[in-house]
């Protein structure tokens, strides 16, 4: 039993959600398709949903889950993170049992539709790359990603058009760094809480797959007043709320919106802070009450790290204080799927990547010498 208010955080991971509601006061119930260590540890009550990051948060299986944990503990209601984007009908239908702290059914669903965004975006002066939905006439010109897809691994090159799915379309190519924008929306009003950078982990198969973030970094003062230009539209013409973010592509003559995440994501680590937590600020946010930043100097980054082969977890794992996302013994990864995640920080941005690239190859070098 708890005396603390008890809130349901769920996503494709939970843990980070876990760690900030935790944090802010509240007991956390957590729903994921992960099950980790470190995510239950921090829960008063979790569910592990079966069928991972392809399978696991359907609509039948996230119903049923939410049901058990409101039955047991009465949570006051819910929050979810990535994993939605794709399928607003199922926070419609939780809605429809549980209040959700975050952006409704239709406001995810205007927000990941990208004939939506780039009409907005041209309304308002906001540069965005084109959009089209049938094959381009010259595919090395474009991308080729999936409708409300996120995490990079939706997004392939336009010559690989031949394994598109129906729900496809095509953005055109535009070059930059990758600077994503992590604010809080209320009442169509937006505050940035910080700038990072972003990098990926490239496969073959997933050349834009999602490797980790870096912050807070600074840019050209110029560059930064487009990126609010771009945020305080996209708050105001969706209605945002809560914790958002926005993905931007950043040259020396361009500043380009290139998609927008309408719920808490990957950047949570990067810039919670030793005050009001980011989970409280979400909530208040959502309550229509905004309440004033924590200022935070400490650079920070998070990257994941992917199986490097087919492992199996073994038991006894001494998994370093840097190493959150930690998986129970006895846990099949398939090679190219989530390990955990390392986190670090530094005296500068770039401090913070290289300490944790140095510590995901530290980890990595442990698994391969787990397996000899």
């Amino acid at each position: 039993m708890t005396d603390r208010p008890a809130i349901i955080v769920i996503g494709y991971s939970a843990r980070a959600l876990a760690s900030s509601a935790s944090d802010a006061g509240f007991a956390p119930l957590s729903i994921d398709v992960f099950g980790d260590d470190d995510t239950r540890a921090i829960s008063l009550a979790s569910v592990k949903l079966e069928g991972g990051l392809s399978e696991g948060l359907t609509l039948d299986k996230v119903a049923r889950a939410v049901q058990t944990l409101a039955g047991a503990h009465d949570p006051i209601g819910l929050v979810y993170g990535a994993g939605f984007e794709h399928q607003p009908e199922t926070i419609a239908a939780i809605a429809e049992r549980i209040r959700v702290f975050g952006n409704d059914a239709d406001i995810l669903k205007r927000a990941k539709d990208p004939l939506v965004l780039a009409r907005m975006c041209e309304a308002n002066g906001v540069q965005h790359p084109q959009v089209a939905f049938a094959p381009p006439a010259e595919p090395d010109l474009w991308l080729m990603k999936r409708r409300g897809g996120a995490g990079g691994a939706h997004i392939a090159t336009a010559e690989a058009r031949s394994s598109a799915r129906p729900d496809s379309y095509f953005q055109r190519r535009v070059g930059g760094k990758s600077i994503s924008a992590l604010f809080l929306a209320s009442e169509k009003k937006a505050e940035i809480i910080g700038l990072s950078m972003q990098w990926t982990a490239p496969m073959p198969e997933s050349p834009f797959r999602y490797g980790g973030a870096a912050g807070p970094v600074d840019i050209d003062p110029a560059q930064g007043e487009e990126i609010a230009h771009s945020v305080a539209v996209i708050a105001s013409e969706l209605d945002l709320v809560g914790l958002n973010s926005a993905d931007f592509l950043v040259s020396d003559d361009a500043v380009w919106l290139i998609e927008i995440n309408p719920r808490p994501g990957a950047t949570l680590d990067v810039f919670e802070s030793n005050g009001t937590t980011l989970f409280a600020r979400h909530i208040a946010a959502c309550e229509g009450r905004p309440t004033p930043a924590s200022p935070s100097f400490a650079f920070k980054a998070a990257e994941i790290v992917y199986a490097p082969h087919d492992i199996v977890v073994g038991a006894g794992r001494d998994w370093p204080d840097w190493a959150v996302d930690r998986s129970p013994a006895g846990t099949r990864i398939a090679a190219g799927d989530p390990l955990c995640t390392m986190l670090g920080s530094g005296a500068t941005v770039a401090l913070a990547r290289a300490c944790v690239s140095e510590r995901a190859l530290k980890i990595i070098a442990l698994v391969q010498e787990a397996d000899h």
